[in-house]
């Protein structure tokens, strides 16, 4: 269910809970928060951009290990989860519904106990904004995710969009034989056959631990920068025969969407069973630019036991909510990221009570 709106116009309709993100967190969060009988925005930036969050990618690898779920693939799950909140729609204001529409958030500001919100209702051109929207909510939860790095490897020039940049990376990602983000979720797909890591540092190390669950065959790529362990890592790395190949990759070996190896720049090739790359990730928080939160390492949400988020003083930002892998500190897990956004979502709707338990 997509709401068509004039350009540059200005929803003027008070939710009880905006819902920033249409994936598995924020899907739950804004159902839960409906299941109150809370009135809900759900703002999703997949329908207008190439931000769709990480199961979407999982184009062809079923995903196995959501509870309640049959196996599914990442765009089939986009469509399931749509379904869901487009089945909670109501044309009468006053009811409990969920309001699903396209957009890309651009800027949360607090107005005394509201918050606005600025989006973008259509794909930006040249980084302009075509159609804009403003909406008002008293509590936002932000499950809006975050974006995967990936490898410099067959880049085009000149290009500026994600998907387009990376075309042919992306041509690879999300298939049984391809680019994995997850070891979690994709080691055993490659059992006891030869797995290819790129990443340098904490990141790759922590997913060669995961490998290890499948496989004892593992090769580190690094695209010719320094590996970045640290020496007890090397130490370690080098003691269970992990080789780590230091020379710069020219380009992908594949076929169709299948990818078999990699082509190093000195001519030579390695091919491998399957392929994980961690190449650090980029949250999708712009937006929250007017507040002063704490963040992790990696710029991730740090969030409190009610799920609220926390400011860089420690104490929760009021009315402020966060689910999903933009949190700091949680498996990046489709089952996860759904108890997480049940929380969100519970923890915004129950601050909204009339009157709260005393002490």
């Amino acid at each position: 269910m997509n709401v068509g709106m004039e350009q540059n116009a200005r929803d003027p309709f008070i939710y009880d809970v905006a819902v920033i993100g249409a994936g598995p967190a924020g899907v739950q969060a804004a159902i839960s928060a409906w299941h109150q009988g809370r009135r809900v925005l759900v703002l999703d930036a997949g329908a207008v951009s190439q931000r769709k969050g990480r199961a979407y990618w999982a184009k062809s690898v079923p995903i196995e290990d959501a509870p309640g779920l049959d196996p599914i693939t990442g765009p089939k799950l986009r469509q399931h989860l749509h379904h869901l909140l487009a089945s909670r729609a109501s044309s009468d204001p006053e009811e409990a519904r969920i309001a699903l529409l396209g957009a890309y958030v651009l800027r949360v500001r607090r107005q005394g106990e509201l918050f606005d919100l600025s989006a973008s209702l259509a794909p930006l051109k040249a980084g302009q904004i075509q159609a804009a929207g403003e909406f008002r909510a008293r509590r936002v939860v932000v499950a809006s995710g975050f974006e995967d790095g990936w490898p410099e490897i067959d880049v085009e020039a000149g290009r500026e969009r994600m998907l387009e940049r990376y075309r042919t990376a992306f041509r690879y990602a999300g298939n049984q034989s391809g680019w994995h983000l997850c070891i979690r979720c994709d080691g055993h797909l490659h059992r006891g056959g030869h797995f290819a890591l790129l990443g340098v540092g904490d990141s790759i190390y922590e997913a060669s631990l995961g490998a290890q669950d499948f496989t004892d065959h593992m090769t580190i790529l690094t695209n010719g920068r320094p590996h970045g362990f640290t020496p007890a890592q090397l130490q370690q790395i080098e003691a269970r025969d992990i080789r780590i190949d230091l020379r710069p990759i020219a380009g992908h070996l594949g076929e169709r969407t299948l990818l078999r190896g990699v082509r190093f720049q000195d001519g030579e090739e390695l091919y491998a069973d399957g392929f994980l790359v961690d190449e650090g990730l980029t949250p999708n928080s712009d937006y929250l630019g007017d507040f002063r939160l704490r963040r992790n390492a990696d710029g991730l949400l740090v969030t409190g036991e009610d799920s609220e988020v926390l400011r860089e003083d420690g104490e929760p930002e009021p009315g402020l909510y966060a689910a999903g892998d933009i949190v700091a500190g949680q498996r990046k897990l489709i089952a996860t990221a759904m108890a997480s956004g049940q929380d969100a979502g519970l923890g915004a709707s129950d601050s909204l009570r009339r009157w709260q338990e005393t002490l």
